[in-house]
């Protein structure tokens, strides 16, 4: 009887090591998921011009900013700073903001200056916010220029570290953002004097914002997951675009308000669904309904997961102002999972001939991880592990 073929043990070793190196491929991207914000509001005052916010102070000092994994500081702790630390951090906060921060009016860099609102208050205060986290409120002055032109602001932000701005102008209220190398326009002059709301772009930064979410450990090794059982074209593009629908309905349902869940629970679901995704891979062999429905299932839930990081960035912008960053979003994902499947495609061609190996160990790499997410965040919320 003829048999198939043998693999020798050192071919095996050999497949092993290559299949640890397609895995390791992703890690790039997984190490660099720490997503910072600095989110402003802009008004046009007539005689100045402002971007008011509240500055995380972890994230203005530079012995805090830029730690993978760091945490905020306390607000309670800072309050009792003494004077002379309370003045450093208006001046570090201050020295933080220009590096990241450049204004210009008709492409000629304009002068502004930082205020400390808190530091005016009588007694001294920092502002509440849930979580004992210490921020800053924050104002940047800008005098008018005189002429035509676009009031611009440019971000120097690191890695996948976002600026946010909130525009109120009546009907035309709406959020902007970028990520690190891009700008954004504020307002624009004409020649008359008048000013006049910027054109809003329909997605803003929201689409590279999407994009760049995707390369969160979780979601990568999530589209692993569905990469592993059929590494082929047809059936993963319909199950990228299935999770893609189910995550768009429940962030829309969630920014809009109309569903709250708690995010802790979501974030263990999350965890779960990860551990699922490589479980299976184990014991069904093709694409079948199960499976469908399983990845809108868990493409609904990791769709609240999306809304826990975008409500927050949308809080104050009026509804008729959400499609915009919805869609973007939503485009951003799509493209990323779809740049992820190339990849992971790529990276699997050398090692075609170990295929079932590499579905095999890869899927219980996947359900190793999810599985420890998931005690690490019922029982060790405090000490993340990737």
């Amino acid at each position: 009887m003829r048999r198939g073929p043998k693999h020798s043990p050192t071919r095996m070793i050999f497949a092993r090591f290559l299949m640890g190196m397609f895995f390791l491929g992703f890690l790039p991207m997984v190490q660099a998921h720490q997503v910072a914000s600095v989110e402003l509001e802009f008004q046009d005052l007539g005689e100045q011009w402002r971007l008011v916010g509240e500055m995380d102070i972890a994230y203005m000092l530079p012995e805090t900013r830029g730690v993978p994994g760091g945490l905020p500081l306390s607000r309670e702790a800072v309050m009792k700073y003494p004077p002379e630390e309370m003045a450093r951090i208006r001046v570090e906060t201050d020295a933080t903001l220009r590096k990241l921060l450049r204004i210009t009016f008709a492409d000629e860099e304009v002068d502004w200056k930082t205020e400390f609102p808190d530091f005016e208050r009588e007694p001294f205060e920092l502002p509440e916010e849930a979580g004992d986290i210490a921020l800053m409120s924050t104002r940047i002055v800008i005098a008018p220029v005189a002429g035509a032109g676009e009031l611009r602001v440019h971000w120097a932000g690191e890695q996948e570290t976002e600026l946010i701005i909130l525009i109120e102008e009546g009907e035309n209220s709406g959020v902007i953002s970028t990520l690190p190398g891009g700008s954004l326009v504020l307002l624009k002059r004409l020649e008359s004097g008048r000013s006049t709301p910027a054109p809003k772009p329909v997605m803003g930064g929201w689409l590279q914002l999407g994009f760049h979410h995707v390369m969160g450990a979780d979601h990568i090794l999530f589209i692993l997951g569905i990469f592993l059982l059929a590494p082929r074209w047809r059936e993963l593009v319909r199950q990228s675009l299935l999770f893609t629908l189910a995550h768009s309905i429940t962030l829309g349902l969630a920014v809009f308000g109309w569903v709250t869940v708690p995010s802790l629970w979501v974030e263990h679901l999350i965890a779960l669904s990860i551990a699922w995704i490589g479980i299976e891979n184990l014991w069904i062999r093709k694409i079948c309904r199960q499976r469908l429905i399983f990845v809108f299932g868990f493409g609904l839930l990791h769709g609240l997961g999306f809304a826990s990081v975008l409500k927050a960035k949308l809080e104050g912008v009026p509804r008729d102002g959400l499609l915009g960053p919805l869609l973007g979003f939503n485009v951003g994902v799509e493209l990323a999972q779809i740049g992820v499947l190339g990849l992971a495609w790529i990276l699997l061609w050398p090692l075609r001939g170990y295929l079932k190996q590499v579905q095999k160990y890869g899927s219980i790499l996947i359900a190793v991880a999810g599985l420890a997410w998931l005690v690490q965040r019922l029982f060790f919320p405090g000490a993340p592990l990737f």
